[in-house]
């Protein structure tokens, strides 16, 4: 897979390999099958006396659809990857935000599943180390996003 700066101002992603594919529809599956909603945990730090039932009756319906829409937005933009020779993936500067957020998601849900820490890459198991480099493909490409797309 390559993904690189355009001169008209895109990221362009171009898949190679079915792996490449794979790699590509992990984002919202990371992000939405680690038993994690996001949404909710991140008001877990508040107590019941502290905003809690605010938090969830205000804040986390409307956080819970925006990140809904992120990795919807994502899903989206792979629909064409089936082909035998998939055309390649723009992300636009209007996008990058939503992309960020949704690469985001499962970088947080692939970090609280596994503990990336806790070991070096060669000590994991295959799964681990599967979701390890997954994990820091999605970290280059929040990096293309910023650099390039995010920043004034």
């Amino acid at each position: 897979m390559k993904a690189a700066p355009t001169l008209d101002g895109r990221i362009r992603i171009d898949v190679e390999s079915p792996l490449d594919r794979m790699i590509l529809h992990a984002i919202p599956h990371d992000a939405r099958t680690a038993g994690v909603d996001l949404a909710e945990r991140l008001g877990d730090v508040m107590d019941e006396d502290g905003g809690k039932e605010d938090w969830n009756d205000y804040v986390l319906p409307d956080l819970r659809k925006d990140f809904n829409d992120q990795l919807t937005t994502i899903e989206e933009a792979l629909t064409g990857l089936e082909a035998e020779k998939p055309e390649p993936i723009f992300i636009l500067k209007e996008d990058a935000e939503t992309w960020y957020g949704g690469l985001n998601q499962a970088r947080l849900a692939l970090e609280e599943r596994y503990h990336f820490h806790d070991e070096e890459p060669e000590e994991m198991t295959p799964g681990k180390r599967s979701a390890f480099f997954r994990s820091h493909f999605y970290q280059t490409l929040q990096s293309l996003l910023l650099e390039f797309l995010m920043r004034d």
